[in-house]
């Protein structure tokens, strides 16, 4: 009898089948699965299956209770929800009311491209992409550079090739019309690529037709595959888009629904904000004419959070304030008291969207003396308080 009874307790715990569908050729497929994984890890409660889909068909998939997927092909994403009985989407690109989406906000990766090189002083922009016919995170990504390049009173050039198809792009086919392209853009010019291969592209372009890279163009990619950034010549700047959180938060909501929760409506579709920019060569400069204002900005942007003060920037010049001061405005219009406050607001806004550092941490981090004056500063730049801006960007839906 008692053997009997065991038998309903032990098919209640056997651990639910979670299939985690992710191409892996990218750091965007690794990367949510590495978060999805983290997450299952912890929990310690799931069968998982993981499968580094590369473009075959999935007959092999069991039956699963849940699935994450992200990066496969229309016709794969089908047979998993046929397969599945609760699907979370990762790209951007599915039907909420189908199964719950979760991405990156990519918007906000234009947007903080289109911050970084504005702050290193560029005038001339441009996108390297297909925003017009191509996929949606193409066209939210040039949304948003595009939309605050001309905030700030500046155009946005579009790349006309088209992007080749893979049997092709290794041959660099399309690199005579690209480099066209390129040497037609007024210099020096910041561009945004779609994502980190399209950047490598770029740099390959530019480096066989003899375009200084970053002092005539300078490359910004997206999602930091740091493969691609390092083996690009020279290293790419890319926006760390925070990947792992996709997968970890994806892996939460799919829980959720494992155990028979109905998802509200405004968390069936999350986008998350990207980290911030992580700087390489490819843009290590600043786009101004006189060397001395140039390098008291990199002095700036290396130790504005040691912190620095004026004072410590005029120590490495053979200037006077008042000299400087007229310079940061004529070529920058604001100080360099005011550029290192800059400096120092990128650093804590990006810091903000990590949840393990504290406030009283991040204004120690970016060189304030206390949380009063940090907080003063962030509302002073931000226009909210520090705690605010956490607050938004993390509960973020859209």
């Amino acid at each position: 009898m008692s053997a009997s009874r065991d038998k309903p307790d032990d098919a209640k715990r056997q651990p639910p089948r979670v299939a985690i569908i992710c191409g892996l050729a990218n750091a965007y497929g690794r990367d949510v699965t590495m978060g999805a994984t983290r997450y299952a890890n912890l929990k310690r409660s799931w069968d998982l299956r993981v499968d580094t889909w590369n473009g075959q068909p999935l007959d092999h998939l069991p039956p699963c209770e849940g699935a994450i997927v992200a990066g496969v092909g229309s016709a794969e994403f089908e047979i998993t929800r046929a397969r599945c009985k609760h699907v979370i989407h990762c790209t951007g690109e599915g039907d909420v009311s189908v199964c719950p989406d979760v991405s990156t906000d990519d918007v906000a990766v234009g947007e903080l491209a289109a911050e970084h090189l504005v702050g290193c002083n560029f005038k001339n922009f441009a996108y390297y992409g297909w925003p017009e016919t191509g996929a949606g995170f193409d066209k939210r990504r040039h949304q948003g550079f595009s939309g605050f390049v001309q905030k700030h009173g500046y155009d946005c050039y579009v790349c006309p090739i088209p992007w080749p198809q893979w049997r092709t792009r290794l041959t660099y086919e399309h690199h005579p019309q690209l480099v066209h392209w390129l040497e037609s853009l007024p210099k020096p010019v910041g561009i945004l690529a779609v994502d980190d291969m399209y950047a490598c592209d770029l740099a390959s372009a530019c480096l066989g037709a003899h375009i200084s890279v970053p002092e005539q163009i300078a490359i910004v990619g997206v999602n930091d595959d740091k493969l691609l950034c390092e083996s690009a010549w020279p290293p790419l700047t890319s926006v760390d888009c925070g990947t792992q959180r996709i997968g970890y938060h994806a892996a939460k909501l799919l829980e959720r629904m494992m155990a028979g929760e109905t998802l509200p409506e405004n968390e069936r579709w999350i986008r998350l904000p990207p980290i911030g920019i992580v700087e390489r060569q490819s843009t290590s400069v600043t786009a101004v004419e006189d060397p001395i204002v140039a390098q008291a900005l990199r002095y700036i942007r290396e130790h504005a959070c040691d912190p620095c003060t004026v004072n410590d920037v005029l120590h490495e010049l053979p200037v006077a304030r008042r000299w400087l001061e007229k310079q940061f405005k004529t070529y920058l219009g604001r100080t360099p008291h005011d550029e290192i406050i800059r400096v120092r607001m990128v650093t804590a806004r990006r810091l903000l969207l990590e949840p393990d550092f504290t406030i009283p941490r991040i204004a120690q981090l970016c060189g304030f003396s206390s949380v009063q004056t940090f907080t003063k500063a962030f509302r002073d730049t931000v226009d909210t308080t520090p705690a605010a801006y956490r607050r938004n960007r993390l509960n973020r839906k859209d």
